[in-house]
């Protein structure tokens, strides 16, 4: 996906995304780390590209 989210002082990149029966709850997934259950809004951060 390429966003990031910050959790325990770190920013982990976000790996999948899904819908978990509504429109405001998701499930993130992450490499090396239990998905995480968001139920409301968090900010989420994206890289800067250059061009």
């Amino acid at each position: 996906m390429g966003d990031f989210i910050l959790l325990d002082g770190t920013y982990q990149r976000v790996e999948d995304m899904r819908s978990a029966g509504g429109a405001s709850v998701r499930i993130l997934h992450f490499a090396g780390r239990a998905p995480l259950i968001m139920r409301e809004a968090r900010t989420t951060y994206r890289p800067l590209e250059f061009r």
